[in-house]
């Protein structure tokens, strides 16, 4: 019967082997196996060379008597101390951004590492979220050569200080009406703003409207997105040199005796500015003359002027009918009364009291020039009276 042995040798799991910055090859503990059958079992490994720097694994290969094999692997952990970082890292402020590049020029110092070699330094902020427009927070990475890290944290403060910038003087303006509100201005340019964005114009809180006759200094408020402002001043200037606008002709005025003002009709004009015109003449009241008035239109600063003529005609008696009244007016140069009829007659105008004061004829103007005043009577040749009043 032959005997023979066909079995590998049995291993345990293996712990890792840790180490700080290096293993040497003495430091290795060799692992053992077990075997179905009594014998001497070997242990070998693939390591090249020793010490060992980096992290890695190891192969142990077992062999018995009967040259059966068996193999299993070791972890080798060398470094797992990670780098030393000390201290804040200052904020990194700017007035609008932070670009890549900025923050690429602000790596902290490495940390320090308790094995020799390199130990890099990464940012956590990815290339498109650059740049950098609102606070937020930047994650340093210290990585050793083993991959062991350490963090620190970096604030970035995103402050918009600046007012927007204004330069030069603003022309001044010359309107001929007053402004009567904000719209009616015409805003100027928005400035530039260190941070770009939308800069608002609006007139200063509290000027006042109407904007008046004469020079008047306002206030331009320039508002950046965070709420900084600069001032611009710009003069207004209300000159309305133009005068009101009359057309055409004014319609000639017939009254008879006389015109009271209650009955002369108020002419219009127009005005290149809203507001109140008036229209006045300077003629005494009741008119109890033909003559050519003068109506003068004012807006406030200019005049204009139009003529009007006012004819008057005499007053007029009818001899018919019962007796009548007539008002003849005071100061009437050359005013007469007339007394129509179909046949021409002599009357007589007699005083209240009877008394004869003038003789005429009908169909002939009297003229009442130089009688007083009070009321007046004129006989007929039948008999009957008409009468009227001087006043």
């Amino acid at each position: 019967m032959t005997i023979g042995d066909t079995e590998a040798p049995r291993v345990a799991a293996l712990d890792a082997i840790t180490a700080q910055c290096s293993l040497a090859e003495d430091a290795v503990t060799f692992p053992k196996a077990n075997d179905n059958c009594d014998g001497q079992i070997t242990a070998t490994h693939d390591v090249a060379s020793f010490p060992i720097t980096s992290n890695t694994s190891i192969t142990w290969t077992y062999t018995d008597n009967a040259d059966n094999t068996a193999t299993q692997m070791q972890d080798v952990i060398v470094d797992n101390t990670p780098p030393t970082v000390t201290g804040n890292l200052n904020a990194i402020t700017a007035q609008c951004q932070v670009t890549e590049a900025e923050v690429n020029a602000a790596v902290p110092a490495a940390g320090s590492d308790t094995c020799p070699g390199e130990v890099t330094v990464t940012h956590n902020i990815p290339a498109d979220a650059f740049p950098i427009t609102a606070d937020r927070t930047i994650t340093w990475t210290h990585t050793d050569e083993a991959g062991n890290t350490a963090t620190q944290t970096q604030d970035v403060d995103i402050d918009d200080t600046e007012a927007p910038r204004v330069t030069g003087t603003l022309n001044a303006i010359t309107a001929q009406c007053p402004i009567n509100a904000e719209n009616e201005l015409t805003k100027p340019a928005a400035p530039s703003d260190n941070c770009g964005g939308t800069v608002n114009v609006a007139l200063k809180t509290g000027t006042s409207f109407p904007i008046q006759a004469g020079i008047t200094t306002i206030t331009w408020v320039y508002t950046d997105e965070s709420d900084n402002t600069s001032e611009q001043t710009q003069d207004v200037t209300i000159a309305d040199t133009k005068a009101p606008t009359v057309t055409g002709t004014l319609n000639a005025i017939t009254a008879a005796c006389s015109l009271a003002e209650a009955d002369l009709p108020v002419p219009t004009a127009t005005d290149n500015c809203d507001g109140t015109l008036t229209a006045e003449t300077d003629v005494s009241f009741p008119i109890m003359e033909s003559q050519t008035i003068t109506w003068t239109y004012t807006d406030g600063s200019k005049t204009a002027m139009q003529t009007q003529a006012v004819t008057i005609t005499a007053c007029v008696l009818s001899a018919t009918g019962d007796a009548s009244e007539a008002v003849v007016f005071p100061n009437p140069s050359g005013r007469y009364v007339e007394v129509q009829s179909p046949v021409e007659s002599p009357i007589r105008i007699l005083s209240v009291g009877g008394e004869l004061v003038l003789e005429s004829m009908t169909n002939t103007k009297i003229d009442a020039a130089s009688l007083r005043s009070g009321l007046y009577l004129i006989q007929l040749p039948d008999g009957r009276l008409l009468k009227f009043v001087k006043r």
